[in-house]
């Protein structure tokens, strides 16, 4: 098996797990690391071998023709700039999201990304969460029932981005679910508020009610200066509820779906499901990498990133910010 050499474009906070996990998976080899000044790379020099290139170009690292696969985790505002270039530089491209900063990049970075024959795959990591998979084929199974509402919440405190709102950075995790589980398809109707704390015309807060086109309804509140860290995701159905909580020490729990009527007379009796989980990161390269050895469309491609910047342009046109008086 030939080894998959990377270039990895960003060193902050989930950039340094990418050099810990592509310095450790096997058939792969971290060669290149760039960031825009010497301060980043010097925080980071301590966590490479000694045989990584360290640079602050990161036009050398595209043009590296041992490089096969390059991994971005920038803020969102480089992402279109760097993607493109770095498709257009013959490279395989996994990039963090949220994808683009809004739909006009998305089209533009979808035409580049169609006409290259290399893989390109977004970052959706709670996608290839263990936890998720499972309740995936809990659903595909039918032990939930009919689902006809999901209720997300994501809170959590920071980092608050300056190029995008909350709602645009995190929402991407719920929507991510939701279209990896249901395949909704468009958006009927979508509703709700957003307030900006700091007065910066991004929303700090966003809750929104939306409708997709096969009936399925969805509640989400996104926060990012939350106190507290919570992740939930509920799936109500007609037989079962089923909450995933990547922040709680219980990650999925499965209720009976209860009538009002029968609340008082019945104990409801929670079934926590025992799942072989990995490192949801570790699991998102594995399957990046399969996908360019094997020249197959990753899950979290193209379309399946086009379409949750469709969502979230529906939802942030709808869910307008409030004007302070």
């Amino acid at each position: 098996m030939q080894t998959l050499n990377f270039g990895l474009i960003g060193v902050g906070r989930f950039g340094r797990h990418y050099i810990r996990l592509l310095q450790k998976l096997k058939g792969v080899k971290l060669v290149a690391v760039a960031a825009k000044t010497k301060d980043s790379l010097k925080e980071v020099s301590g966590l490479l071998k000694s045989d990584v290139l360290e640079l602050t170009n990161i036009d050398a690292l595209l043009k590296m023709k041992t490089i096969d696969c390059v991994v971005i985790a920038t803020p969102v505002s480089t992402h279109f700039g760097l993607a493109k270039k770095a498709i257009e530089s013959g490279k395989n491209v996994l990039l963090e999201k949220p994808m683009v900063k809004n739909l006009a990049e998305a089209k533009k970075l979808r035409k580049v990304a169609k006409k290259s024959r290399k893989t390109f795959m977004v970052a959706h990591q709670f996608v290839y969460n263990d936890y998720v998979k499972y309740l995936k084929k809990e659903i595909k199974k039918g032990s939930l029932g009919k689902v006809k509402l999901i209720v997300a919440q994501h809170l959590y405190p920071g980092p608050m981005r300056n190029d995008v709102g909350c709602f645009w950075d995190a929402g991407t995790h719920e929507f991510s679910v939701l279209q990896s589980l249901f395949k909704p398809g468009k958006i009927k109707r979508a509703e709700g508020t957003s307030v900006s704390f700091k007065k910066s015309g991004f929303d700090d807060l966003t809750s929104a009610t939306i409708k997709f086109r096969n009936g399925l309804i969805a509640n989400i509140d996104i926060c990012w200066c939350y106190p507290e860290k919570t992740r939930a995701f509920t799936v109500v159905g007609s037989r079962k509820t089923a909450v995933f909580d990547d922040a709680a020490d219980k990650k999925l729990i499965i209720f009976p779906t209860i009538s009002a009527a029968k609340l008082k007379m019945q104990k409801i009796k929670p079934s926590v499901p025992r799942v072989n989980a990995k490192e949801p990161l570790k699991n998102e390269i594995e399957h990046f990498i399969y996908c360019v050895r094997n020249k197959k469309n990753p899950e979290t491609g193209i379309d399946s990133a086009y379409e949750i910047t469709e969502w979230l342009d529906k939802v942030s046109r709808k869910v307008k910010l409030p004007k302070y008086h």
